[in-house]
C-alpha cells in the first residue's frame, strides 16, 4: 500500500494481502455501502460477507450494483428467529452469472463462536485456491450491540490472525459515532491499516 497519506477515492484505497483493515464510516453512508465492492470491481477474489443485519439478498444486490459478485461467495448471516438446527444447515445456489453463493447463518449476532467456525470454514475451504480470498465484516457496531469490548476484542484478535495467517485480506466496518472512545480505541489497537469516509467529500481518509 501506498504510504502516503491523506484523502483518496474509494477506489483507491487499496491494501495487499494478507492484512486486515478498519473502515470507519456511518452506518448508512453511500461509502460505507460501496467501499468493499468498488475496492475490488474485476479481480479474481473470492469473497465472504459476514453480515449481522442485512438480508443475503441486499448483500448480493449491494456487489452486483456497485462492482460486480466474484464466481465464489460465502456469505454469513445471523437470525434469531431461527433455530440452532436450522442455523447450521448452509445452503447453496449458482446465479446466471455463474457465481456460486453458499449461505449461512447463525443464530444471533452474539454467537461468536459460530461466526468464527463459519469464517474459519471459508477460509480453509479456498486456501487452496488462486484468487485471494477477501473477507467483509458488517459491522462491529452490530457485534458490540451483542457482546461485551472484552469479549469482542478476544473474538477479533483470534479472527484478524485466521485472515492474516490464511493469506487473505479483511475489512471490518463501524460507525465510530455509535461508541464512546474508549471502545473505538481498543478496537483501532487490531489493526495497523484505517480509513475513515468524508461525508461531504464521498472519500476515504487513510488515518
Amino acid at each position: 500500500m501506498s504510504t502516503t497519506r491523506g484523502r483518496r477515492g474509494s477506489d483507491d484505497v487499496s491494501v495487499a494481502p494478507p492484512g486486515n483493515v478498519l473502515l470507519r464510516a456511518p452506518a448508512l453512508s453511500d461509502g460505507k455501502r460501496s467501499i468493499c465492492p468498488s475496492l475490488h470491481a474485476g479481480d479474481d477474489v473470492n469473497l465472504c460477507v459476514v453480515s449481522l443485519s442485512g438480508t443475503p439478498d441486499r448483500i448480493l444486490d449491494t456487489w452486483r450494483r456497485h462492482g460486480g459478485l466474484p464466481q465464489k461467495v460465502g456469505i454469513v448471516t445471523a437470525d434469531e428467529t431461527r433455530s440452532a438446527a436450522a442455523a447450521d444447515t448452509p445452503s447453496a445456489t449458482v446465479g446466471p452469472d455463474g457465481t456460486t453463493v453458499s449461505t449461512t447463518t447463525v443464530s444471533e449476532p452474539g454467537d461468536l463462536t459460530g461466526i468464527g467456525i463459519k469464517v474459519s470454514q471459508c477460509l480453509s475451504a479456498w486456501r487452496d485456491d488462486d484468487a485471494t480470498t477477501v473477507l467483509c465484516f458488517d459491522s462491529l457496531t452490530t457485534l458490540l450491540q451483542y457482546a461485551d469490548l472484552q469479549r469482542a476484542f478476544r473474538f477479533l484478535h483470534m479472527l484478524t490472525q485466521q485472515i492474516e495467517n490464511a493469506g487473505a485480506l479483511g475489512y471490518f466496518h463501524i460507525d465510530p459515532a455509535a461508541h464512546d472512545d474508549r471502545t473505538v480505541s481498543t478496537v483501532e489497537n487490531l489493526f495497523s491499516e484505517q480509513f475513515e469516509y468524508d461525508t461531504e467529500t464521498d472519500s476515504w481518509d487513510e488515518r
